[in-house]
């Protein structure tokens, strides 16, 4: 199948690799076929390229990046009250990402787009009750070390001054 992106071109990709969401995503309920396409081979970022839109693409964090500390509430249960069906292991979470120019880029966690990897069905669920909002500082782990490294070198000047 060939998809046309305002940002990509024109992408060959089996039909497989589709992804349907029934009722679309938060402010798009006609976008309902979206395909994932990997961000310069990038692990856990995506682009979430709409099938039907070349204008419109979402970037996506996968969950994997952040590790132990998200989601901080069930996905699984999140999904299947949207009327998303599978096992557990089966979802795949992720978050979408605004970067805009001049401002620090942040990622919706509150909201989080949840696919069933065996269906390639998808929806878009709000986390009630977590901790997270829809505008989470996204830092990159080697920025949060580095953030890390700058603070803890004052503190051990101080602590040996």
């Amino acid at each position: 199948m060939q998809i046309k992106s305002e940002r990509f071109g024109v992408v060959e990709l089996d039909d497989d690799a589709m992804l349907d969401f029934p009722s679309g995503i938060i402010g798009f309920p006609r976008e309902q076929t979206f395909a994932l396409i990997p961000h310069q081979g990038s692990t856990y970022l995506a682009w979430l390229q709409s099938a039907q839109n070349p204008a419109l693409a979402f970037p996506v964090v996968s969950a994997h990046f952040f590790a132990d500390t998200y989601p901080d509430v069930s996905v699984p249960d999140a999904a299947r009250a949207a009327g998303l069906r599978g096992a557990d292991d089966e979802f795949a979470v992720l978050a979408v990402l605004c970067a805009p120019i001049g401002q620090p880029a942040t990622v919706n966690l509150m909201a989080p787009i949840v696919v069933n990897s065996e269906t390639r069905t998808g929806t878009q669920v709000i986390l009630e009750g977590s901790r997270f909002s829809t505008r989470e500082v996204f830092v990159t782990p080697k920025a949060a070390r580095a953030v890390a490294e700058e603070t803890e070198a004052p503190r051990a000047a101080q602590a040996v001054g």
